[in-house]
């Protein structure tokens, strides 16, 4: 079995596959038979008690508004892809997380609750999604060697995210109530991608500068009056960005677009980049 879903409309059909391929076996439900799980509550519970499946590689339990923690992957030795979109309840991420090696996808968007979050191994993860996690506050730590290619989109910045030197691409893009990146963002030496649009951000450390892969970088705003940015709001602070002097030399995108801009060392940017 590769893929597993949990949704309300699917769960009947899924329950049967299960079944048929003898990978749930439920006795509390009819004298040791096995039997069929009807609607999708008791389909979490049974996935929750029923994990040990060596050869998963491809788990979905999105919109599992009732999951308020993640089963234990100490037997999901291969598993790749986990997407965990929508789960509203969920709170915490089990540690045995870090014994999935082989994850390639992890997608933890809208998990409101989430505040536990140990650990995840990188050694072959492409994308980690973190959007609207609002009760998590301190980045998991980080186990394994890094690919080079690493995404992360996160609705935060915590300064131990900068340990990641291999990370290519940070999307905090949409993080309404984000004011400021860490100052050690000049760590993360491989960047090449930085997008940080639409947030309250009005000064990038000056550590930005030391970004010399930095290829892409958005602090760009909207004059249409989407999510929280209305044209009011924006013009309450101007945005300044630091002086280049030598720094950022392989970029070949800079977007401040609708940021009311003040001189402060854009001039000497534009004046070192012939763009």
């Amino acid at each position: 079995m590769q893929i597993v879903e949990s949704s309300d409309s699917g769960a009947e059909y899924i329950l049967d596959v299960l079944i048929d391929k003898s990978l749930v076996f439920i006795s509390e439900y009819d004298s040791g038979k096995r039997s069929r799980v009807w609607n999708v509550e008791d389909f979490e519970d049974v996935m929750m008690d029923n994990m040990h499946l060596p050869s998963l590689r491809k788990l979905g339990l999105r919109d599992s508004e009732r999951l308020i923690q993640t089963p234990d992957f100490m037997q999901m030795t291969n598993l790749e892809y986990l997407d965990l979109r929508n789960c509203t309840d969920l709170e915490e991420v089990h540690r045995s997380l870090e014994c999935c090696r082989k994850l390639i996808a992890l997608n933890l968007q809208r998990c409101r609750l989430l505040n536990k979050f140990p650990c995840v191994n990188v050694e072959s993860l492409g994308s980690l999604i973190l959007l609207h996690c609002s009760s998590l506050e301190k980045f998991p730590e980080i186990l394994g060697r890094m690919k080079p290619e690493l995404e992360i989109k996160m609705s935060c910045t915590s300064s131990s995210i900068c340990q990641l030197k291999g990370l290519v691409k940070l999307d905090v893009s949409y993080c309404s109530k984000l004011e400021s990146l860490p100052e050690e963002i000049g760590y993360l030496e491989n960047l090449e991608d930085l997008h940080a649009s639409f947030t309250l951000i009005s000064r990038p450390p000056s550590s930005i500068i030391c970004l010399n892969k930095l290829k892409i970088l958005s602090f760009r705003l909207d004059l249409k009056p989407i999510f929280f940015a209305t044209k009011e709001s924006k013009y309450r602070v101007s945005f300044v960005f630091p002086e280049v002097n030598e720094g950022l030399r392989s970029l070949e995108i800079l977007n401040l677009s609708f940021c009311n801009l003040t001189d402060g060392g854009l001039r000497k940017t534009l004046d070192v980049y012939p763009f």
